[in-house]
């Protein structure tokens, strides 16, 4: 136990001591009989002893303590490619991807105390995130987000980031007492040419979830780059690109993953349902941390007794007549 005055611990000790003095000054010669002068003396010294107490400001210090965590290891796959930019998001001109970060970090706040990975594929795939309980971490990757440039886009494929999944999955697999939750968030657009990867293999490892589908059948522009007024140019129909949602694709991973396609495009009201179902599925556990060093203050365990002392000596004041 350590202790963090609220004053020098030197003027603490000169102040109650002369407190206490001059409270037995007047006590001890005070016109009322011997053994009600030691009665009151006993009060008043318990209410300086706590007073002093609290002054002193006693604390804990733990190196071993106790959090909760979810048996569940959440991953998301999100598709950054330039169509996620596309204007058509929830019936405004807002990019697609703000409602998708909007609904991962929906997925976190409800699944607080899970581990958390953060899979993004554009050109290629990126492991921004192994299974992690910084939740914070999470949402500050996803604020790093930025509208690719034409110029070095190469077109969408659904299949890129199917490795780097299977290699998180089987490494949640290890894990003993462990649910696997994936959420593949896209538009479904596959504009490379690229045959839809199968990816029915990875099925085996995943005990929820959901594939969420964003953009509208009739579409639309996307920013070029981080350019204000400039979009994304189609040479071959001579006007800005149009990117379009494509659910068939979409049904198609979720189908393969076992898991429920769900159009995000109008709001998250069945993401709540299928969060509602992982919840409901998982438990939490309550594991120990050692080496930290956790401080607790307990003065306020002898506030309550202080209370009540002081409350019982104004009773007896006033029941004597004295006030």
């Amino acid at each position: 136990m350590n202790i963090r005055p609220m004053l020098p611990l030197g003027i603490l000790v000169a102040v109650f001591a002369l407190m206490f003095g001059a409270t037995s000054y007047f006590v001890i010669g005070n016109k009322v009989n011997t053994k009600e002068k030691l009665f009151t003396l006993v009060r008043l010294t318990l209410i300086y002893v706590l007073a002093f107490i609290i002054g002193v400001r006693p604390i804990l210090k733990e190196t071993r303590y106790e959090f909760a965590t979810k048996n569940l290891d959440v991953l998301f796959v999100v598709d950054t490619t330039i169509s996620m930019w596309a204007q058509d998001y929830n019936g405004t001109r807002k990019p697609r991807m703000d409602g998708a970060i909007k609904d991962v970090n929906y997925v976190i706040d409800e699944l607080a105390g899970s581990n958390f990975g953060l899979v993004t594929f554009d050109d290629s795939a990126h492991v921004l995130a192994p299974f992690t309980q910084d939740m914070q971490y999470i949402r500050d990757l996803l604020d790093t987000l930025e509208t690719p440039d034409s110029y070095y886009a190469s077109g969408s494929d659904l299949s890129i980031p199917y490795k780097d999944v299977e290699a998180l999955l089987l490494s949640s697999a290890r894990k003993e007492n462990r649910k696997t939750i994936v959420f593949y968030i896209s538009d479904g657009e596959i504009t490379n040419g690229n045959e839809l990867k199968d990816y029915s293999d990875l099925d085996q490892y995943i005990d929820g979830g959901a594939v969420m589908g964003y953009g509208t059948e009739s579409g639309g522009r996307m920013k070029d780059g981080g350019s204000v007024t400039r979009f994304v140019y189609d040479y071959t129909l001579h006007q800005d690109a149009i990117s379009r949602i494509d659910e068939s694709n979409l049904q198609k991973i979720a189908d393969e993953l076992g898991l429920t396609y769900i159009y995000m495009n109008d709001g998250n009201a069945g993401l709540q349902g299928a969060v509602e179902i992982i919840k409901e599925g998982s438990k939490t556990v309550i594991e120990s941390g050692d080496g930290a060093e956790i401080e607790k203050d307990i003065y306020f365990y002898f506030a309550i007794p202080l209370a009540l002392l002081v409350l019982m000596e104004i009773l007896m004041v006033v029941r004597k007549g004295r006030l």
